[in-house]
């Protein structure tokens, strides 16, 4: 079996966000090594992680939301790569979220925030052009070999709202030849899946009028950036993933529409990522029945068009309760266990809450100064109401300030939702010599403290542990074709 890193194809797997390399390789390495697993070490590459120059950057030239974790986009790679290698641990490298769209916008809707502005043609050009710098990074590396494309903010949520006859006023308007599409799909599509169900679309004029409205410019779009891929990497074999999951409702026949214009296109993907009504950072509170009737249904719909699911906003609301009871489960079992299934944030959340818990004076004190250095950040942006400061982080921040009433310790101040869902900004805080001063104490404490970084690296084993045996992809190293 080849080593890492290598393109892995529609397998079952993982994918981890590794936000600071050198804290979280080495325990998830070891639970893939464990557990005979190949899976997939990735980033955002515009939220998480960037190009080299904006994380070079002045403070204040970039959004601190945009490449959050300090870390450029080839040396999270390099990083992540090497490692694997040295432990014999074959991965896939990805360059995950490729967001054209607004960075801000796309940050705060992880967290709620429902407010969209229609991109004109100039900001979706310059949005391109960054993502094309992203993509000639990580390309660059030789190194990664998957890629997931977000043009979620070029869906066009309007026609959901028109009534039939402004619905066919604006389809005839923007689409005079859209007869032949309309008749395109007049058919019935026929899926079955594992579990013996057999599912039938039909779409109605109506369906194919407003999905042709909704999603032509993001389809478009995202070809453009699977064609610069293609570009880069120059006839080597890649991976490429399509997303919905930010969209405001769950998914429905929209995704079978979405597929067939994309293969129309000649565009391949090997996993699609829909809205299943999953929350970042929240446990799966919906009917399990449900959830597994609809993952059924839209994996019947993705196969037959010759992808996977990939499962997106995998963590719930700590790092030990998995999405919740019963729900990785459900997700294996509805899905057949062929499925991609991605998780990142939480393992800073556990970092977070293992400095928490700990007996030393030293810990405690560097916890206080994260929570009081995130607060004044945050508290600074809704003073001088920035663009950073929606409703969402105000609310949040409200409720935040009322539980500080009963004055709880460093613990449960860590464990708020505010700061569950806003401490991420504190790995891009700078300081003296504009020093991520935060996310270097983090990398001196695990390096030094050789008992901390034990009981890290333990933890985030048995987190990915967790994740692998719930959804029973241990093992899938036998699904991957032998190479030299």
């Amino acid at each position: 079996m080849a080593t890492t890193p290598r393109y892995l194809g529609p397998v079952p797997h993982p994918a981890i966000g590794v936000r600071i390399p050198d804290i979280f390789l080495e325990g998830i390495l070891s639970a893939y090594k464990k557990r005979r697993t190949a899976g997939g070490l990735m980033l955002s590459c515009t939220r998480e992680t960037a190009p080299r120059y904006v994380i070079d950057s002045s403070p204040g030239k970039y959004l601190p939301t945009l490449g959050h974790t300090g870390s450029s986009i080839s040396d999270y790679i390099l990083k992540s790569s090497r490692m694997a290698r040295n432990r014999g641990v074959v991965v896939e490298i990805e360059a995950d979220h490729l967001i054209v769209g607004s960075y801000l916008q796309a940050v705060q809707r992880l967290f709620g925030g429902t407010d969209e502005v229609e991109l004109t043609q100039e900001e979706v050009s310059s949005s391109l052009s960054f993502v094309f710098d992203a993509i000639d990074e990580a390309a660059g590396t030789g190194l990664v070999n998957t890629f997931t494309a977000d043009t979620t903010s070029l869906v066009n949520l309007k026609p959901e709202k028109y009534s039939k006859d402004e619905l066919t006023s604006k389809f005839t308007s923007e689409f005079p030849d859209g007869r032949r599409i309309i008749e395109e799909y007049s058919r019935g599509f026929r899926f079955s899946w594992i579990n013996g169900q057999f599912y039938e679309v039909k779409f109605s004029e109506e369906d194919i009028m407003r999905f042709k409205l909704e999603y032509t410019r993001s389809l478009e779009t995202c070809f453009k950036i699977y064609t610069h891929i293609r570009e880069r990497m120059d006839g080597k074999p890649f991976g490429f993933e399509l997303t919905f999951d930010e969209l405001p409702n769950r998914s429905g026949s929209e995704l079978l529409y979405y597929l067939l214009e994309w293969r129309k296109m000649g565009g391949h993907a090997d996993f699609v990522a829909p809205n299943i009504g999953f929350r970042k950072r929240a446990d799966y509170k919906g009917d399990l029945l449900s959830l597994r009737r609809q993952l059924s249904y839209l994996a019947s719909l993705a196969h037959g068009c010759g992808a996977l699911l990939s499962i997106h906003s995998g963590s719930g609301v700590s790092p030990y309760t998995g999405k919740g009871r019963g729900v990785f489960q459900a997700v294996a079992e509805a899905t057949g266990g062929i499925a991609k299934y991605k998780i990142s944030g939480i393992y800073y959340e556990l970092l977070i809450d293992l400095i928490a818990k700990s007996k030393v004076s030293r810990h405690r004190r560097f916890l206080e100064r994260i929570l009081d250095d995130v607060i004044s950040f945050w508290k600074d942006q809704i003073d001088r109401s920035t663009p950073l400061a929606d409703q969402t982080v105000r609310n949040m921040f409200q409720s935040y300030k009322q539980g500080l009433k009963s004055k709880p310790n460093a613990l449960s101040r860590s464990r708020s939702d505010f700061f569950r869902h806003y401490s991420y900004i504190a790995l891009n805080l700078r300081g003296g010599n504009n020093r991520r001063y935060i996310k270097d104490e983090l990398l001196n404490l695990y390096t030094n403290d050789s008992k901390l970084r034990r009981t890290v690296d333990r933890e985030v084993e048995r987190m990915t542990l967790r994740l692998i045996d719930g959804m029973k992809f241990a093992n899938n190293l036998s699904h991957i074709p032998q190479t030299e």
